[in-house]
């Protein structure tokens, strides 16, 4: 249905807005524009005189909170976005012309590895989007995603949040790190019986720490448990300096090379069933449609992947 009289608000306001909103402060999402932040709260206000009632609450020293109000129209205003990113992108030859923000989430497992060619490859596609990246675990880039502050994310597909939809990039298969110097370290593979007796460092961060523990469970078996830790920099460590070892779920075309850290990552050999791979995936809100931009990134993701897997 078409409007009869010429809307009060404008994709400009809707933009700010949005932006201000994820942002968390008027200063923030200035930065984020070039601007100043009396500029984007006067845009803002223009739109709350439109929409007829208060969006922001301005909380001293605690940047801006939505209202009830705002809660709703902040969903409304991404799909408006959305939709306008959609008609412009209709006449773009190439992802050379795409421009404004980006915001992107990592596992912080992925991010070493993945972040630095990604980044590489969008820039030199799309070089008029700025790129900002956040890193956390499984759980709280999933949260992020929900409440709107990424627009997409790489997570591990396992234990994903129905209300998120991925994309499938890799395959991370299970992978046994042991220290350089191990009887085992010249091997082609191992298989758990190999390491059944030995200590285990355990990367225990979901999804990937109880999904080893269930592998080794399944092997028949009972993990040796020396220590725990949700960061895969100390586990490579403390492998490399012979506290025990790992089973790492690893693209290895993407993974850094190991011998130069003190161990060697050997592929597991064991029963199809319990060598199963897990997925490497985009993941993004099924609620909302992802920007141009956002798609851009999943295409060059995808192209990546895609070079990595055929060399």
């Amino acid at each position: 249905m078409i409007p009869e009289q010429q809307p009060a608000l404008t994709l400009r306001q809707a933009w700010h807005f949005v932006l201000a909103a994820e942002s968390g402060t008027l200063a923030e999402a200035a930065r984020r524009l070039h601007m100043a932040p009396s500029a984007i709260s006067t845009s803002i206000g223009e739109l709350e005189r439109a929409v007829g009632t208060e969006l922001l609450v301005k909380r001293r020293a605690k940047g801006v909170a939505l209202t009830a109000t705002g809660r709703q129209v902040l969903g409304m205003a991404r799909e408006l976005l959305s939709l306008a990113d959609s008609i412009a992108a209709l006449s773009r030859e190439d992802r050379s012309q795409l421009r404004g923000p980006l915001t992107v989430g990592c596992d912080i497992t992925l991010g070493p590895t993945i972040i630095p060619a990604m980044l590489t490859d969008f820039a030199r596609q799309c070089p008029g989007v700025e790129v900002d990246f956040v890193e956390g675990f499984h759980e709280d880039v999933q949260e992020r995603l929900l409440a709107g502050a990424l627009d997409v994310a790489f997570v591990y597909d396992a234990g994903v949040d129905p209300a998120l939809t991925t994309v499938a990039l890799a395959d991370a298969a299970p992978h046994v790190l042991v220290p350089a110097d191990h009887p085992l370290g010249d091997a082609d593979g191992v298989r758990l019986a190999d390491i059944a007796h030995e200590p285990l460092v355990l990367f225990d961060s979901p999804p990937l720490g109880s999904r080893v523990l269930q592998l080794l469970h399944d092997a028949g078996v009972a993990p040796q448990v020396r220590h725990r830790s949700r960061s895969y920099a100390t586990v490579r460590s403390l492998v490399a300096v012979g506290r025990g070892v790992a089973v790492l779920y690893q693209q290895t075309a993407l993974e850094a090379p190991y011998a130069e850290l003190g161990v060697r990552l050997l592929p597991l050999r064991a029963r199809a069933e319990l060598s199963r791979p897990v997925q490497v995936a985009l993941a993004s809100p099924r609620s909302t449609r992802p920007s141009v931009r956002a798609r851009a990134w999943i295409d060059v993701a995808l192209e990546l992947f895609t070079e990595v897997g055929g060399d």
